[in-house]
């Protein structure tokens, strides 16, 4: 199945969603030690949208994300009442975001950089939120929006979360805003609007060091001879009394 065939299909689902509900998109994004990633992305709408539309974009979606490799399982919130699709796969390198294979509704949306800063390591991201309200046009049709099409998709829900999940300690990050953390992972809270046409995130982290070779096998060696040095040189005190009796006995 080509990328375009993929692309046009995603631009219809949006077109649906934007146009019609509360759309829900969620990504996410794990990096490992290895400098390799896992990509995760949700896709949710309102379960009553799907339940009176006249077409079901969600099937004909996931059998395209599964026909490049992306591993595709139903998706549901209850307390939105929403549903939808989770779309997961394996990044050999976090560099891989930049040329995602179709499927992946940021594909061609997302450029990223991974850096150092001293002593941590940095990622940078840019993601063209005008280039997801593009789509949204084409699906409606080459014209621009009109006056009123616009202000229906600023008064609709839109709802982008973009999480990362570092191999290491966040000692940085921006904007503040819209942001949580929690240990190893931060999430943005990043609305889609048309008037926002990009939205750049950065952040640091302190990758986990290991302990080298060279002292993991002195501290092994210790270990052992501790074991086998450590009773012999440990000796109980004899009581008093014992030794005067035995004392006596000799006498």
């Amino acid at each position: 199945m080509s990328r375009i065939w993929l692309s046009r299909m995603f631009v219809a689902f949006l077109s649906l969603l934007g146009l019609s509900a509360c759309l829900t998109l969620e990504v996410r994004t794990r990096l490992g030690p290895d400098g390799s990633a896992e990509r995760t992305v949700v896709i949710a709408v309102d379960s009553v949208l799907l339940q009176t539309a006249a077409i079901d974009p969600l099937g004909s979606f996931r059998a395209g994300a599964e026909a490049n490799g992306w591993r595709v399982e139903p998706y549901r919130d209850p307390a939105r009442d929403q549903e939808g699709l989770r779309l997961h796969r394996a990044l050999a390198t976090i560099e891989d975001l930049n040329h995602l294979a179709a499927g992946d509704p940021l594909a061609g949306l997302e450029q990223v950089t991974v850096g150092e800063a001293g002593e941590f390591r940095t990622l940078s991201v840019t993601l063209s939120i005008s280039g997801i309200m593009d789509r949204l046009r084409i699906a409606a049709g080459e014209p621009p929006f009109s006056p009123e099409d616009l202000s229906l998709l600023r008064a609709a829900e839109f709802r982008m979360v973009y999480e990362v999940e570092f191999p290491g300690p966040i000692v940085e990050y921006s904007p503040r805003s819209g942001a949580q953390v929690e240990g190893r992972r931060i999430r943005w809270a990043i609305p889609l609007r048309p008037d926002q046409p990009v939205a750049s995130l950065y952040a640091a982290w302190r990758p986990a060091r290991s302990i080298p070779n060279c002292i993991g096998g002195w501290i092994g060696l210790a270990t052992v001879l501790g074991a086998i040095i450590g009773p012999r040189l440990w000796r109980p005190p004899r009581r008093a009394g014992r030794d005067v009796l035995q004392h006596t006995v000799r006498e």
